[in-house]
């Protein structure tokens, strides 16, 4: 398990060392540096290994894509793979094991496979006219999707939605 820290903007991001001992940080060098273009999430898996960066305006070459690049949190552009979604990626987080990442693009939620990227489930969201995704995340004890949205139409209709993580296993890490 590493001990890192991280910071991010709507296109940068930066990895620091943390020493628990000296209780310091350390940058860590070639990170600070653009790696996409209107970036609305962040997520880093359990073990430290694995980021997901959900960057609208995308990774490659910062061209509008449908996917979220595997990243390395030390050399960015060294990915492992992409999860590709069927629109541009708003919000992604990774349960508690690691091994699955679930992602939207405010159509549908995607639950993939973290190590092999392949697609395991899709569930169209069905929101309401005006509704966008803000966020997804995974309850604390895992058994919960937790999607946050705001209406931007109507703010007393921004809620949170939820739905029981379905039974599906991703490769053991």
């Amino acid at each position: 398990m590493h001990s890192r820290v991280f910071l991010t903007t709507e296109s940068n991001l930066v990895t620091f060392n943390f020493d628990k001992v000296a209780n310091s940080l350390s940058f860590v060098e070639g990170t600070d540096v653009q790696v996409g273009s209107s970036c609305t999430d962040f997520s880093i898996s359990p073990d430290g290994n694995r980021l997901a960066y959900s960057c609208p305006g995308g990774n490659d070459k910062f061209q509008e894509e449908f996917s979220i690049w595997d990243i390395d949190p030390v050399n960015y552009f060294n990915n492992d793979g992409e999860w590709y979604l069927e629109a541009s990626p708003i919000s992604a987080t990774f349960n508690n094991a690691g091994t699955i990442l679930v992602a939207t693009d405010n159509v549908k939620l995607y639950f993939f496979d973290v190590v092999t990227h392949l697609l395991l489930e899709d569930y169209t969201l069905g929101l309401l006219e005006g509704e966008k995704v803000k966020k997804v995340r995974f309850s604390k004890d895992g058994n919960l999707v937790i999607i946050s949205l705001e209406n931007d139409a109507h703010l007393k209709s921004s809620k949170f939605l939820y739905m029981n993580t379905p039974p599906i296993t991703g490769t053991p890490l």
